[in-house]
């Protein structure tokens, strides 16, 4: 039997709560629409609590109360109040409170057999930049996707939504100190590259080479780039070689070739 929605009056706990939550993160998280939920449920996450407003239920109720556990609290209330206790300027109709326990830095390196490839994001305060890093870390095989101290957090809602739930298919870390990352891949042997917005030499082709080798990509914000302590521990330097003269592409749009670039040279590895 599906799960029943049980309306709540205008001032219940629940909104609050959920108001709460799409702030706080873990270890419950807020996430806001259908397609969020349904790739939470499939990926085996805990719905803890899943709330609708009239019309959402109207619309999304048929499809996803049949995938809710007995263990779930479904609600339903009232668009307005249901909008004010959103982040979402459009909200869906839809949203749940997520059981989500990040990741520990060790499960980013992958699993046993695997050539590490983590993604880690620098003093990036764009979270939609963020999450779009975390969609391109699942799409090109990354093992992992770090967010150190002073990063905005993955589980900022416009990060969730940016990655469109890849947060729930690779091991995401948060709240990494830099030294904690040096430390880490210097005793797993794993190179720590630093991203810069040019090339260097007279081969900038050679920037990218050796992808295919054990590797954590570090990506700084826009404006300042790469932290000074991550550059000096750096191993080397990798930038995408562009031929116009503008001064720098997007931190999602070069992460996401800096991984594309990786998963190409691991496969020519294989073969």
């Amino acid at each position: 039997m599906p799960v029943e929605p049980t309306p709540i009056p205008r001032h219940h706990p629940l909104l609050t709560e959920f108001r709460r939550a799409f702030k706080s993160g873990p270890p419950l998280v807020a996430i806001e629409g259908p397609r969020l939920i349904g790739e939470a449920i499939r990926s085996g996450f805990r719905i803890e609590r899943v709330l609708f407003s009239r019309t959402g239920l109207e619309h999304h109720g048929d499809k996803l109360l049949p995938q809710f556990s007995k263990h779930t609290t479904a609600a339903v209330a009232d668009d307005g109040p249901f909008a004010a206790a959103m982040d979402a300027e459009h909200p869906q109709g839809v949203a749940a409170l997520v059981r989500f326990t990040p990741a520990p830095l060790a499960e980013a390196f992958g699993k046993d057999g695997a050539v590490p490839l983590l993604l880690a994001a620098a003093e990036m305060q764009d979270p939609g930049n963020l999450g779009t890093l975390i969609r391109a870390a699942d799409a090109f095989g990354a093992t992992g996707f770090v967010a150190l101290a002073d990063t905005v957090s993955p589980f900022n809602p416009k990060a969730l939504r940016a990655s469109a739930g890849s947060i729930f298919h690779l091991p995401v870390v948060a709240k990494v100190a830099a030294t904690e990352l040096i430390a880490a891949c210097r005793a797993r042997s794993v190179a720590l590259l630093a991203t810069a917005a040019r090339a260097s030499g007279n081969d900038p082709e050679e920037a990218l080479a050796g992808l295919d080798r054990p590797a954590c990509i570090v990506i700084g914000q826009e404006a300042a780039g790469v932290p000074r302590e991550l550059l000096r521990a750096a191993e080397r330097t990798i930038a995408i070689p562009m031929q116009r003269s503008i001064e720098s592409l997007n931190a999602g749009v070069a992460g996401a070739i800096l991984l594309y670039e990786a998963a190409r040279q691991r496969r020519q590895e294989t073969r």
